[in-house]
């Protein structure tokens, strides 16, 4: 993060220094122009580094990369230059002899000048981060496809399992390689099974995916990859992703399950063991 910093200080004092990007009263400057694009460049570097920090401590789960969306990342950057304008107009008064320094045109000045600058580098981070998290979903692609065909070709025995609710009605009893999944709605849970024919067919019980989801904690084939799915890993056909997240396609049926970000770390465990 420091390395990132002192890059940012040495690209803002150059990229002031050699274009001048605005129209600069050199009459009421205290320094040269290259100390005081050095003490811009500075000034960006700090509170780069201490906004990174201070968000890092707040929201540590804001910098992972599955809660990376494009909506966050220029929220992000319009908070820094916010807080870098800000600086930069209670900076004048060491950098500029004038008696207005501290008047509110000036603050609106600093503000707009810094947001003026500072959408390049938005337009570029956002497109550098756009287009690593698609190379990073295509390569996770690839690699999830050989971990779940690696992960089928394991033996595991297939007990009957019985999902049990509150009312015994609600009730269901399957053979683990009859499930492909279950999905909720509401205060109920929709079952897939499917039976050795590959007829699939749909029960709907009264109960929660969370219960489901613990009833089925001592099944390594059942996972849960969604706050509304759970799916067994042994009737997955494929998967794809793009930038947005990843869907997992299962044999014999059109639906695609979601997989959602929070999920994509303990998915992948799960088909590395």
């Amino acid at each position: 993060m420091c390395f990132q910093a002192i890059i940012l200080a040495i690209v803002v004092t150059l990229f002031q220094y050699i274009f001048e990007p605005f129209t600069y009263e050199f009459g009421e400057h205290r320094f040269s122009f290259f100390t005081i694009s050095l003490l811009n460049g500075l000034l960006v570097g700090l509170i780069f580094l201490g906004f990174i920090t201070i968000s890092k401590t707040l929201v540590p789960n804001f910098f992972q990369r599955w809660q990376w969306t494009v909506g966050k990342e220029i929220g992000f950057w319009a908070g820094l230059l916010l807080i870098i304008g800000v600086g930069m107009f209670f900076r004048r008064e060491l950098i500029y002899d004038n008696p207005n320094n501290f008047s509110f045109r000036y603050l609106i000045a600093e503000v707009v000048n810094t947001f003026l600058v500072g959408s390049l580098i938005i337009a570029i981070s956002v497109m550098i981060n756009y287009i690593q998290l698609l190379k990073s979903t295509a390569n996770r692609e690839k690699t999830w496809d050989k971990l779940v065909r690696d992960f089928q070709k394991r033996q595991y025995e297939n007990p009957e399992i019985i999902i049990r609710a509150q009312s015994p009605q609600d009730n269901i009893r399957f053979r683990l390689s009859d499930f492909m999944y279950a999905m909720s709605d509401g205060n109920y849970v929709k079952f897939y099974l499917q039976d050795q024919d590959g007829n699939t067919s749909r029960h709907i019980k009264r109960n929660t995916l969370s219960n489901t989801e613990e009833q089925c904690s001592n099944y390594p084939t059942i996972l849960r990859v969604h706050r509304s799915y759970i799916v067994n890993i042994h009737k997955i056909d494929s998967v794809s992703g793009n930038a947005q997240g990843y869907k997992l396609t299962l044999a014999d049926i059109e639906a695609q399950i979601p997989v959602s970000r929070s999920y994509i770390d303990s998915f992948e465990a799960a088909v590395k063991d």
